[in-house]
């Protein structure tokens, strides 16, 4: 084994978590409701198997991790679009904003990805122009992630239960995997080992904390996450402006 014993073992529990996971959201019919979600919860699966049948510092190993963290990059942008649908449902034109504010800086990432690749030395090895790429693209993503849960801290809008546990776990989720990522990139050898067991185990918590909170009543239960440390007229006026605010940008849509 060319990975500590402690990580090999993290990542059997994070596996079999993963697919304990994948069985729940097909027993309680929530894969059909959250698709994005799911699909990316095989790849993962799939993707965290890869250590126990493939040598770690192989070829085999490197083509197999490029194809699926290219895959799970895609799925980490399209989770986000599915989390605008998911907590947006009562405010359609908000949710279209936020979708072509993300799509802009997406594609405004991968242009200037691809510029620092052709301005810049290129790193050696081929990992680290993989890396070079995924970087841009993730510090996007953690911009609107961490935008969206502000949303949610300030703003009472009511959502499904399932809804709020989805973007909570995927938030911790992606921002630990994002931290490796960014440790990677800066050359910090010593700290790469020790970020990736800390973002695993945050990784496995918030797949375990999926597996238990997420379920088919969650569906049915509206909670208000956001803004409680406010009166409820305070509240209330709040929520009227969101809802104007929608009203407005949904009209201007349909211009």
């Amino acid at each position: 084994m060319t990975l500590p014993l402690h990580e090999y073992l993290v990542s059997l529990v994070l596996v079999l978590s993963l697919a304990f996971l994948a069985i729940r959201l097909l027993i309680s019919r929530l894969a059909g409701t959250y698709r994005l979600f799911f699909c990316f919860v095989l790849l993962d699966t799939v993707q965290a198997l890869a250590p126990f049948i493939l040598s770690f510092r192989s070829s085999a190993y490197f083509y197999f991790f490029v194809a699926t963290e290219s895959l799970t990059l895609c799925f980490y942008a399209l989770i986000v679009f599915e989390l605008y649908r998911v907590l947006f449902q009562n405010l359609k034109g908000i949710a279209g904003l936020a979708q072509r504010y993300t799509l802009g800086a997406l594609a405004t990432a991968v242009l200037l990805a691809i510029l620092l690749r052709v301005v810049l030395p290129k790193p050696h090895r081929p990992l680290e122009q993989f890396f070079y790429f995924e970087i841009s693209v993730v510090s996007s993503l953690v911009l609107f992630i961490l935008l969206l849960m502000a949303f949610l801290v300030y703003y009472p809008i009511p959502i499904h239960r399932n809804a709020l546990v989805y973007a909570a776990g995927y938030a911790a989720y992606f921002l630990a995997k994002a931290t490796v990522l960014f440790v990677n990139n800066l050359g910090s050898s010593s700290w790469l080992r020790t970020c990736s067991t800390i973002a695993s185990l945050v990784a496995l918590v918030s797949v375990v904390f999926w597996a238990m909170c997420l379920s088919r009543e969650g569906e049915k239960r509206t909670i208000v996450a956001g803004h409680r440390w406010s009166t409820p007229g305070t509240q209330e006026q709040v929520l009227q402006r969101l809802y104007e605010l929608n009203k407005s940008l949904l009209r201007a849509r349909a211009r």
